[in-house]
């Protein structure tokens, strides 16, 4: 590689994602970014507890090894513990992995100490050891800096043989999925999304089962640039203002494009995917099963 060129390729996106995330502002970014799209109930909590979890077959007054990777500030598994407390009577001990120290600092876990031991570890997952394995296993939205496949494969071990890992992510061709495409275009390598997800469980003949349901959100004309320039200011990893004015037309048009008019605003649709995966077949590679797929919709 010559100095010229190797000075036109941006960083990583998976180091630049790490780095934002691990900052406060990149904090701050992301649960703006959570509360535009989801509210501040977060719907899709209540999605993944609806429709997922409240149907999973759990033995009522068990108590259940978790492990949730890259779970940001904590507030979504403390809202799927309080959920599956009340619904089945269950306890738990929280392995909780996140590499970003704020993300670490702001996990409040007092509403859940009364059923809930809790163990926080700062680190990259790539870099954390257990010899621990899991009745559930959650990536929420914290697949995107995984190095490869590899670090996927690591995943799959971490439950037991009755275990159960959850992955959710946006589709690849969501709204969202789309976004990322323009932003990242400069970076010298990508994202690792749930596609990526598939193709590993499939290449290695695992079993999953496959939901999808839609997010829907409405931005009024007052809310409307607050709003959009809370999802663009993360997705961007906080270089949106920076961006060359080619590629923030290109965004503009794109928004235009994939939005409806809506009363004083516009709505939005975004695809959010759901992998579930079975200890059992985490643990076997035999011939690859189609996904079984269901749909829900949140409005």
């Amino acid at each position: 590689m010559t100095p010229s060129a190797a000075s036109t390729i941006m960083p990583s996106i998976k180091d630049a994602y790490k780095d934002f995330l691990n900052s406060e502002c990149g904090m701050k970014s992301y649960n703006r970014f959570k509360c535009t799209l989801y509210g501040p109930g977060d719907s899709l909590v209540e999605c993944l507890d609806a429709e997922v979890l409240g149907k999973m077959p759990f033995a009522v007054g068990s108590k259940l090894n978790i492990c949730d990777v890259g779970g940001g500030d904590g507030v979504r598994i403390r809202r799927i513990l309080r959920y599956l407390h009340d619904r089945f009577n269950l306890r738990f001990s929280l392995d909780f992995v996140e590499q970003s120290s704020a993300q670490i600092r702001a996990f409040e876990c007092r509403d859940i100490c009364g059923f809930t031991e809790v163990k926080k570890h700062e680190t990259l997952f790539e870099k954390w050891w257990t010899g621990s394995t899991y009745d559930l296993v959650f990536l929420i939205h914290s697949i995107f800096a995984f190095d490869d496949s590899d670090s996927f494969d690591k995943v799959l071990k971490l439950a037991n043989s009755n275990g159960t890992i959850v992955v959710v992510s946006n589709a690849e061709d969501s709204f969202l999925g789309g976004l990322k495409l323009i932003l990242d275009a400069e970076y010298s390598d990508r994202r690792f999304e749930i596609s990526d997800v598939v193709r590993n469980l499939i290449g290695r003949g695992v079993h999953f089962d496959e939901t999808r349901f839609q997010t829907r959100w409405t931005l009024q004309a007052n809310d409307l640039q607050a709003g959009i320039s809370s999802i663009l200011d993360w997705l961007s990893l906080g270089r949106y203002q920076d961006l060359p004015s080619g590629v923030k037309q290109t965004v503009r048009r794109y928004i235009e494009a994939k939005s409806s008019p809506a009363s004083d605003g516009l709505s939005f649709s975004e695809e959010e995917v759901v992998l579930v995966i079975t200890g059992k077949d985490s643990q076997s590679a035999g011939a690859p099963n189609p996904p079984i797929s269901s749909g829900a919709e949140l409005r």
